[in-house]
């Protein structure tokens, strides 16, 4: 006799539905499979071993904008793109933006930025509109991050070179100032030539911890763009789904052309998936006809075995008014049958509690409207399927099975969501311990900041760090308002300085001509970053009547090699320098 007979047909079919379950949740969590690194890579392929290099190199150090470490960053990427046998340009620009906090603090920042610019031809006798690729070689102030990205360019363009030339020409942009604003982007985007010419920008960032290279966000009308994506053999991850704050407010936006932006993690298998996804993008896009390759939105997102599945954004109403009929069907058939039970009411009022939250999701954001359509439209068709007069009959296992199968969309898309929420990446390597020198006009002194930024218990030696030289011109103060001129110079060529204003409102400001935003209330900060020695003049206008200070930091990479060792024991080896002084105007 065979002994599975004796197993109901309604309970093997429950647990075959929850092994089909239990399988799509291992194969939505499980991490993506990457492709190892090529140990013998041909020439006219990507290979993560020398991107890897490029790497090492970046990330020695921090680099972030106008400081030394920024510099030899630049002289490198500008070493190795001539190797290739190619012409980058370098692309120097004064370049400024201004922000507001909800407090009515402005923050205006005006720097110096030097991008990286190199076009490349394209084999097309009939020049139309180019394919760029972007990334940025700066990095944050305190930690040598996102050298994976343009190290994975740097690669990419390498492998590009060996094949065949690209039909369209191909402009790359690697730009400086990221960190400070976006401000290389938008020096590129205001006074660059070539900025008004482009057909469709990729940009790629760098990521924390392990993973292949993702679709981040798509704009300017990504219909062709992810077309074009999702018939790549192994497409990056994504969706149209945009946590808030996720979306990159780059300058590049402001073009109005098609665009994606990507980013990956900086290991080897990881380097590996971005430089082979690159290249792809760059061959694919390069045949393309940019011109035209802007269209209708469309919702994507990608699925475990399906891969990338997209339709247009016009059909997202359709799809909620199923859902909708489905809902009102599922709601008129469990009142129909006289069901008073509390689970099925209670099933039926969570659904329309969802049906709700879909339609508002369908008029603001439709693109993420798959993550609750199609998992509520799954549940709504199984549920409903357990009024019908076949499924009358079936046991209660049998039931099970069907209202399980009704999950697995939900379980498809809902559980990657889940687990990108709730688990953070890990970083590679831990952020170094760093320590601040301090020299304070002010008291004549010099101190030790801890990483919080509090004063340490003893005092720093003084060392060669100047102060910021500040040069009076001008102090006239009546009730109206007060006219303030001076110039400022550092003496320490710091890549950043920053002046804040307390006390007074600002009412006008201009730097070395250049007229400057002020604020309604709250305090007034301009950074700049890149001035060097240069002589620095100054006009402020201010509410008059009431004392003002001017607060002046500058900042500094590193710290003083005659300081290192005096510092208080056990303390970190690296850090920041400031040199600080003060105008108040009475």
């Amino acid at each position: 006799m065979n002994r599975f007979a004796a197993i109901p047909a309604g309970a093997a079919g429950l647990a075959a539905a929850l092994l089909m379950a239990a399988a799509l949740a291992w194969l939505a969590l499980r991490p993506a499979p990457l492709p190892a690194a090529p140990p013998d890579a041909g020439p006219a392929a990507f290979s993560a071993t020398r991107a890897l290099a490029h790497a090492g190199f970046l990330a020695q150090t921090p680099r972030p904008i106008a400081s030394d470490a920024n510099v030899r960053a630049r002289d490198y990427l500008l070493e190795k793109l001539r190797a290739l046998g190619l012409d980058p340009q370098v692309q120097t620009a004064t370049v400024s933006s201004s922000a507001r906090d909800g407090a009515g603090n402005a923050r205006l920042t005006v720097a110096v930025v030097h991008n990286i610019v190199v076009r490349i031809r394209g084999s097309a006798p009939v020049r139309g509109h180019p394919l760029m690729l972007a990334s940025h070689y700066d990095s944050v102030p305190d930690a040598p991050d996102a050298a994976g990205a343009v190290a994975a360019l740097l690669e990419s363009l390498r492998a590009l070179r060996q094949g065949a030339p690209l039909v369209n020409d191909l402009i790359v942009l690697i730009a400086d100032g990221e960190h400070a604003g976006s401000l290389g982007a938008r020096a590129f985007v205001e006074q660059h030539p070539w900025a008004r010419k482009i057909g469709l920008v990729l940009r790629f960032e760098g990521a924390p911890g392990h993973g292949p290279l993702t679709l981040l966000d798509t704009h300017g009308g990504n219909g062709g763009t992810v077309a074009a994506w999702a018939r790549l053999d192994a497409a990056p991850a994504g969706s149209s789904y945009r946590p808030a704050g996720v979306a990159g407010q780059s300058p590049l936006r402001t073009l109005g052309l098609a665009g994606m932006r990507f980013a990956g993690a900086a290991d080897s298998a990881a380097m590996q998936h971005s430089g082979d996804s690159i290249v792809s993008l760059a061959r694919t896009f390069g045949a393309h006809r940019l011109e035209t390759i802007a269209a209708p939105d469309r919702v994507y997102f990608t699925v475990p075995l399906a891969g990338a599945l997209h339709y247009p954004e016009r059909i997202v109403w359709h799809i909620t008014r199923v859902a909708c009929a489905l809902c009102l069907l599922v709601c008129w058939a469990t009142l129909r049958h006289g069901t008073k039970r509390i689970g099925p009411l209670a099933l039926s009022a969570a659904m329309a509690g969802l049906l709700a939250a879909l339609i508002v999701l369908s008029a603001a954001k439709p693109g993420a409207t798959y993550l609750l359509a199609w998992p509520l439209i799954g549940v709504l068709l199984a549920t409903g399927a357990l009024h019908l007069p076949l499924t009358a009959a079936l046991s209660r296992h049998a039931r099970a099975a069907i209202l399980a199968t009704g999950t697995l969309p939900a379980i498809a898309l809902l559980l990657p969501l889940a687990a990108a929420v709730f688990t953070r990446p890990i970083p590679t390597t831990a952020p170094p311990d760093s320590i601040t020198y301090l020299a304070d006009a002010t008291t004549w002194k010099s101190y030790w900041l801890d990483g919080a930024g509090a004063r340490a218990s003893t005092a720093a030696p003084r060392t060669g760090i100047a102060f910021p030289q500040i040069e009076m011109l001008k102090n006239e103060d009546t009730p109206a308002r007060r006219r303030v001129a001076f110039a400022l110079t550092s003496k320490n060529a710091a890549p950043t300085i920053e002046l804040r204003v307390k006390g007074a409102r600002v009412l006008a400001a201009r730097l070395d001509g250049r007229v400057l935003a002020t604020q309604r209330g709250g305090d007034w900060t301009l950074t700049l970053h890149g001035m060097g020695q240069r002589r620095l003049p100054v006009k402020l206008e201010l509410e008059g009547g009431a004392t003002a200070r001017i607060h002046i930091q500058e900042s500094i990479p590193g710290l003083p090699a005659e300081a290192i060792a005096h510092q208080p024991t056990h303390a970190p080896r690296r850090g920041r320098t400031l040199s600080t002084d003060m105008l108040v105007l009475r």
